[in-house]
């Protein structure tokens, strides 16, 4: 009977793991979601008041999901460099090295985002404002997209791990 229990432990194993990866594309429309609203609260911020960048970046307190409290760790964090004299995006991606939640997301997701930061503080403000928005409509169209996406291939994922899974028992026993 012990090949039974490691043919349905393997089973287990696989259906497990695909399962995993299906709920990392529920994060991924998180985390852009966490990017957007934090692009929101920067033009709100830049248009109202108008702070150092450090002084914005230290402000942002976003703390509705676990993505947003991460988000505004790493922008807290970003504060102390910028203060120091580094640059807002290499500050940012030194920081963002230290964040799994961030690594789940890819290039173009995080393309509009970086972007944004580059340009903060070094432009007059209706520029900064335009890009911002600019920026938010290109978060607002990712994440539309990603959710319109993410249930199918969740789905899909979920389908092939149990498969998976089915295979592997059967392999095994």
């Amino acid at each position: 009977m012990a090949g039974w229990d490691v043919a349905v432990t393997a089973m287990g194993g696989v259906a497990a793991i695909g399962f995993l990866v299906a709920d990392g594309e529920k994060r991924r429309v998180a985390w852009v979601s966490a990017l957007r609203r934090c692009v929101l609260r920067f033009s709100d911020a830049v248009r109202y008041e108008q702070p150092p960048l450090a002084t914005l970046f230290e402000r942002i307190d976003l703390r509705a999901t676990p993505q947003e409290r991460e988000l505004t760790g790493l922008l807290h964090a970003c504060a102390g460099r910028l203060a120091r004299g580094e640059e807002a995006l290499a500050a940012f991606q030194a920081e963002c090295v230290r964040s799994p939640g961030y690594a789940t997301l890819h290039e173009e997701d995080r393309a509009a985002f970086e972007g944004a930061l580059c340009e903060l503080g070094k432009r007059a403000l209706l520029e900064q404002l335009r890009l911002l928005g600019d920026a938010d409509e290109r978060l607002r169209q990712r994440e539309a997209a990603l959710s319109r996406d993410a249930a199918r291939r969740a789905q899909l994922i979920r389908s092939l791990s149990l498969a998976g899974g089915a295979a592997v028992f059967l392999l095994l026993v």
